[in-house]
């Protein structure tokens, strides 16, 4: 069902006016269990409302479901957006310099009814320290039992929230590759400090790059879902110049060559242009097809398939995660 829900969010984009079909009951059913396993009931609610206008209408019990999710997770993102606004307070008070990650400092800097309802269930942020300062912070915040991996520490402020600080910006389970992603983050991590009035965010052009990253990883282990991608099409869809280049000179080409990153990201755009009809002029690079639909598939079916992940990326699952 996933074509019909792919149809649904362009509905609530905007991008189109209607289903190509009217589902049965049970394809609803289908299409609104699809979208809350892959955090995307209150994104599709919104193509759900733009439906009525054409008559074509989600059984009422479904639907009164559907309506009451979308504004659990209104609720619940505005309390997640001020959690963080706090979280990034108390460590200006620290003179730790960061800033937020991943899309949800972009919710925040924008009216998009879509954006406010998308699911992010955790509070991702850059810290521009070692990881002693990031631990004294931690541990100054009262935590007691501080367990921290090779690129970020869980902060346990909240029972109902979880929060990551990140102490680095990227990683990579081959060594050769995540030496470079070092260097390469070294010499540009200060673009992840664009000033607004209410908080510090990245670069678009530095975002497009550490989101992929992220979800190349978190596809590895088995953790993406739809909203990921949802999430990732909000911040590369907003780039206005692709020819732009890093502070060392890299351009989003030769940054995604330089991380290995080429291939994932061409599956990548695809599955991007499959469900959110992304224009080319945003596409980090040339979608490709083969790649993007076993990159679906797998994400599709809820569990890796360890042999099908090594055959595809054999020089990242060959080593343990980081």
């Amino acid at each position: 069902m996933h074509e019909m829900l792919f149809e649904l969010l362009k509905v609530a984009a905007g991008q189109l006016d209607c289903l190509s079909r009217g589902p049965s009951p049970e394809e609803w059913n289908d299409i609104y269990e699809t979208a809350r396993q892959h955090g995307l009931a209150g994104v599709s609610y919104i193509g759900v409302e733009h439906l009525f206008e054409y008559g074509l209408r989600v059984p009422q019990d479904l639907s009164l479901d559907w309506m009451a999710d979308a504004e659990m997770i209104r609720e619940r993102q505005e309390q997640i957006d001020r959690r963080c606004q706090k979280l990034l307070e108390k460590l200006e008070e620290r003179k730790i310099r960061s800033s937020v990650m991943n899309g949800l400092g972009m919710r925040q800097n924008s009216s998009n009814d879509l954006l406010q309802l998308l699911q992010i269930d955790t509070i991702d942020i850059f810290v521009d320290c070692h990881l002693g300062r990031a631990v004294k912070f931690v541990s100054q915040t009262g935590q007691q039992d501080i367990v921290y991996s090779y690129t970020e520490i869980p902060l346990t402020v909240w029972d109902d929230t979880p929060v990551h600080l990140h102490y680095r910006l990227l990683s990579a389970r081959n060594p050769l590759t995540n030496k470079k992603m070092q260097k390469w983050a070294g010499r540009n991590k200060d673009m992840m400090f664009q000033y607004d009035e209410e908080l510090t965010m990245p670069s678009l052009m530095i975002n497009a790059v550490c989101m992929l990253q992220d979800l190349q990883q978190r596809f590895l282990k088995g953790e993406a879902t739809l909203r990921h991608f949802l999430e990732y099409y909000f911040v590369i869809s907003q780039l206005k110049d692709l020819s732009g280049v890093f502070k060392n000179g890299d351009t989003l080409e030769t940054a995604l060559r330089k991380m290995s990153l080429e291939r994932f990201a061409g599956g990548v755009m695809w599955i991007l242009q499959e469900m959110m009809a992304l224009d080319r002029q945003h596409m980090l690079c040339a979608p490709k097809e083969h790649e993007g639909r076993f990159i679906l598939h797998e994400v599709m079916a809820g569990h890796r398939h360890l042999w099908r992940l090594l055959s595809h990326y054999p020089m990242e699952m060959i080593w343990p995660a980081r």
